[in-house]
């Protein structure tokens, strides 16, 4: 008898602490999601640019602030976060800017290329319809990697993995602007 009383205490045991468990998990899936992003952003070979980007999920969870700098960049035609391959770079997620719809940017305002925010309906290919919850997963899978491309390097002079982790925000203003 006393086996089977030591078997349905440790069972209760057991019990309580999976049920604390749940419940800590459910509290901590109503709370925001935390949001810090950065990339390191390096040179192709033959490039003597570099640059940082720094990312930022808003309190409301509605949009994401960005700051990109970069040294050595001249003709920028295509700033964006990408999808990772096993071929290598896979479709865009987000257009930051384009030439298509800008004109080609003659290079940065000091060290600065792009500020501005996106929001989920920015979202595009394989996160199209998606929620920045969504975007914030693929960054911590590791997924995601920002390029700036220029007339010389279409594929991206600069570029680097989008990780999880702060950085000093600049305040930025607008809907997916560069300078």
């Amino acid at each position: 008898m006393v086996v089977k009383s030591s078997s349905i205490v440790q069972a209760s045991v057991i019990s309580a602490l999976l049920l604390v468990s749940a419940i800590s998990i459910i509290q901590s899936g109503t709370g925001q999601i935390e949001g810090k992003f950065t990339a390191d952003l390096q040179p192709r070979e033959g490039s003597s640019a570099s640059g940082k980007a720094t990312f930022e999920l808003q309190g409301d969870e509605k949009a994401v602030m960005y700051s990109i700098s970069g040294t050595g960049l001249k003709n920028i035609t295509n700033i964006a976060i990408s999808e990772k391959a096993a071929s290598g770079r896979g479709p865009d997620v987000v257009t930051i800017y384009s030439d298509v719809q800008s004109g080609i940017m003659k290079g940065p305002e000091g060290d600065s290329i792009a500020k501005g925010n996106f929001t989920a309906s920015d979202l595009q290919g394989p996160l199209e319809g998606k929620t920045l919850a969504d975007f914030v997963k693929a960054i911590s899978d590791g997924k995601l990697f920002l390029r700036v491309s220029t007339t010389g390097y279409e594929l991206g002079e600069i570029y680097g993995d989008v990780t999880v982790g702060g950085g000093n925000m600049t305040a930025g203003s607008g809907n997916m602007t560069a300078n």
